[in-house]
């Protein structure tokens, strides 16, 4: 039996943010997947943040792999949608994230629930043998 996918839930506050960073590191690793996990993390702590903000109780993050990709799901339960922010309006105090998800990640987009939203993105991988993260772990 194979795991494709984990999952955390964290309750919606700044503190959670390093914590769900360092867990999608380590579920990328676990996975066995090869994406670029620094950028993992950064495009997570982004969605987590923004989540947080919201302020909407919980935060589930998901991390998967799907195919030769590694997908990262971001649930919050709170209203509205995320924009990518125009770079004039960046000046202006955050706004980033959205930019830098759209930037790095090979595809992202939303999918809305009421109440709440699931914001994703996916980053290419290749997908190690079990054997080659044998040998990296002491």
């Amino acid at each position: 039996m194979s795991v494709e996918q984990v999952a955390i839930t964290v309750t919606a506050e700044t503190e959670s943010i390093s914590v769900v960073r360092h867990f999608v590191t380590s579920a990328g690793r676990f996975l066995g997947m090869g994406a670029d996990m620094d950028v993992v993390a950064l495009l997570t702590s982004e969605l987590t943040a923004n989540a947080v903000g919201l302020s909407a109780g919980e935060v589930v993050v998901t991390v998967r792999c799907i195919e030769d990709r590694l997908r990262v799901e971001v649930r919050d339960f709170g209203y509205g949608l995320p924009q990518v922010a125009h770079p004039e309006a960046v000046d202006q105090g955050g706004g980033r994230g959205l930019m830098i998800v759209d930037q790095l990640a090979d595809d992202w987009g939303v999918d809305q629930f009421l109440p709440g939203k699931i914001v994703w993105f996916e980053m290419s991988s290749t997908v190690r043998s079990r054997e080659s993260l044998d040998r990296r772990v002491p």
